[in-house]
């Protein structure tokens, strides 16, 4: 009988081949969004694609109400940085709704609710604008916990969406 060669490297440690990017995210969503769920992520993380670049510079998705025991038929809440571009998002709400739809592949969002914050304008500052003079959403601690959990991602823009969405809570539940 031939002796079977023993394993050299523990199960723990032994590679599991290729996982789909949000199965190690799960864990960093989870703490920023709680129970919500993925689509959250996903709408984030492609928010300029399915928006468009100047919508998707001017608004942010924040959150998609589910009723309770379904995944389907939600409201997204959209934040939008003034009010002329959250006229312009009212008009175009049905091609949104259709291009969110299109992206998740199902019927995710029915209807779409407005919620004007100009905390987190997209817009890159000019070359004179100091650091300094910006202001602050929140604070020191609260700026350390969103770079603690937000460390970790990979896709500057993802990361760059995440840090924004958790200044907003912050801000929000102050």
């Amino acid at each position: 009988m031939k002796n079977k060669p023993k394993d050299i490297i523990s199960k723990e440690h032994q590679a599991r081949g290729l996982e789909a990017l949000s199965a190690g995210m799960a864990p960093l969503v989870k703490k920023l969004l709680g129970d919500k769920g993925l689509a959250e992520i996903d709408i984030l993380a492609n928010w300029t694609t399915i928006a468009g670049e100047e919508l998707a510079q001017h608004s942010l998705p924040q959150k998609i109400e589910f009723k309770t025991g379904t995944r389907n038929g939600g409201t997204l809440y959209l934040l939008v940085a003034s009010g002329a571009f959250a006229v312009e998002i009212q008009h175009k709400t049905p091609l949104l709704i259709e291009k969110i739809n299109t992206f998740f592949g199902y019927q995710a969002v029915a209807k779409i609710k407005i919620v004007q914050n100009d905390a987190f304008i997209h817009t890159k500052p000019s070359p004179n604008v100091d650091d300094k003079s910006k202001k602050k959403l929140v604070t020191a601690d609260e700026q350390n916990y969103i770079d603690m959990v937000t460390k970790d991602v990979r896709h500057p823009q993802l990361q760059e969406c995440l840090r924004r969405l958790g200044e907003s809570i912050f801000k929000n539940n102050n």
